[in-house]
């Protein structure tokens, strides 16, 4: 695997990381029959949720074309 791909399937798994993080919290906070959008709304307002999520991206790209 070049540097590219390693970058790819990085932020791959930091995406299905998040939504696998969302329903879980969507699911334990407000139920399961509850909106799935309501978890992902509070997310999206909540600025050190992008910072973080930036942060992770930087590094995943960074270790690829590092190595």
């Amino acid at each position: 695997m070049d540097s590219s791909d390693t970058a790819l399937l990085g932020v791959a798994g930091i995406v299905g990381a998040l939504a696998f993080a969302i329903v879980f919290a969507g699911g334990y906070l407000f139920g399961l029959d509850g909106s799935v959008a309501r978890p992902i709304r509070l997310l999206a307002v909540e600025p050190l949720t992008w910072i973080v999520l930036a942060a992770l991206v930087v590094a995943v790209i960074g270790n690829a074309y590092i190595e």
